[in-house]
């Protein structure tokens, strides 16, 4: 297994974990470790000094692809996109307001700087005070890249060109999310701001002299409450569920401990409106391959649900802090998360949840991606790879033989 994290600190870090190696028996090795490094500690001499115990997990290998500790170029956005010849690389937002895109060796491949990142900030909306801008959403194809900010300024830019299309939307929002099929399709919500979905190619080509661009698809707020109050909007993330992006249907979390899903072809309010959780909800995934979803509240809490009928019918352990990002395996049989414990933690999905795999990488991740390209090995395939290998090297030292037997026959 592959992952790539994003940091607060700006670095991207390449973590390879290896599947035949269980979490029991990585930490028992360490376990180990740690005893032999403190009894050689108590029997050495006065004055003299123990090494290090090596407290890693076995099967971890953790490496720095790119960036120096700083936290003002801390990644706030990261994905992985296609660059010139196939090649992959990582698009990345960061806190200073540079966006760049990076090689899988570290080379810098593309920067486009945001000079309003370096203004002082200080907007009153909504009973809230915003000091400084963020980026909340970020997607890159081989071609342009589509980024958002706290502020609603959307851009769609051509890597080639420095022509851009910018629009700009409400204030406070606070997460944009693009189509899997189409990178031009994109939603976003946030503090009230009711979610939308926007095609961001018939803006560029509407052009700015245009009349106003209207939404493929605009929502509306829920009925009020049983005291006929109106209900605040606060949307967190949101999730593409189907591959038409003409009439989308989205799953979309709210700070108000509830899950939604919206059908545009239906109506513009909620299909289904449950409430799941106990606290704030920040983070959600949707699984591609089951009716899943897999959400995240700001006390650490991972759980699972059934989108067809709103059952919540497991939660991941063993997480210490908040999630900040959640990724899942191409098969959909295990599942990434990552935050402010500084772990990248690896379950199985389904009724078990157990924890499978765990890897320190001692900054607070911002974002972690699942390398879907990397594939693993089992046991049994690498125990029959080593087999062939075998015969083949016994079939070209029996050839050799032969040939030499052969040679001294002819003298």
């Amino acid at each position: 297994m592959r992952f790539y994290t994003g940091d607060e600190s700006g670095l991207i870090k390449c973590i390879d974990i290896d599947a035949n190696v269980s979490l029991l028996e990585a930490q028992a090795q360490a376990a180990k470790r740690t005893k032999a490094a403190a009894k050689a500690k108590a029997i050495l001499k006065a004055g003299e000094q123990a090494a290090a115990a090596d407290t890693s997990l076995a099967g971890v290998d953790i490496r720095t692809i790119d960036g120096r500790v700083n936290r003002s170029n801390g990644i706030q956005q990261m994905c992985i996109t296609k660059w010139a010849t196939n090649n992959r690389a990582f698009a990345v937002a960061r806190k200073n307001g540079n966006i760049d895109v990076v090689g899988f060796e570290g080379e810098q491949l593309f920067t486009y700087t945001d000079d309003k990142f370096a203004e002082r900030l200080s907007v009153k909306h909504n009973g809230r005070t915003i000091n400084e801008r963020s980026y909340v959403g970020l997607s890159a194809s081989d071609s342009h890249f589509l980024s958002c900010t706290n502020m609603g300024e959307v851009r769609y830019q051509s890597f080639a060109t420095s022509e851009a299309c910018v629009m700009k939307l409400p204030l406070d929002a606070c997460r944009m999310r693009t189509h899997t099929e189409r990178s031009s399709v994109f939603a976003v919500g946030g503090r009230e701001h009711e979610l939308s979905v926007w095609d961001a190619e018939t803006l560029q080509e509407s052009g700015a002299g245009s009349a106003k661009p209207t939404p493929i698809f605009r929502a509306k707020n829920v009925a009020n409450d049983f005291l006929n109050l109106r209900v605040p909007v606060w949307i967190t993330d949101m999730q593409f569920t189907s591959a038409d992006a003409t009439n989308p249907t989205l799953a979309v979390s709210t700070g108000h401990k509830q899950i939604r899903l919206y059908d545009a072809r239906a109506q513009q309010r909620p299909v289904n409106d449950w409430e799941v959780s106990k606290h704030p909800i920040y983070h959600l995934q949707a699984s591609h391959v089951r009716p899943e979803l897999y959400f995240a509240d700001n006390m650490g809490n991972v759980q699972q649900m059934d989108m067809r009928t709103g059952h919540v019918f497991g939660a991941f352990k063993g997480i210490a802090g908040a999630v900040k990002s959640i990724s899942l395996s191409e098969d959909g049989a295990k599942i990434a998360v990552a935050g402010l414990d500084r772990y990248v933690r690896v379950y199985e999905t389904g009724n078990m949840r157990r924890p499978l795999h765990r890897a320190y990488v001692k900054q607070r991740v911002s974002h972690v991606v699942w390398d879907w390209e990397h594939k693993d090995f089992s046991t049994q395939e690498i125990e029959e790879q080593e087999a062939e290998d075998i015969w083949e090297t016994m079939d070209k030292a029996a050839l050799k033989k032969k040939s030499s037997k052969i040679k001294a026959v002819a003298i």
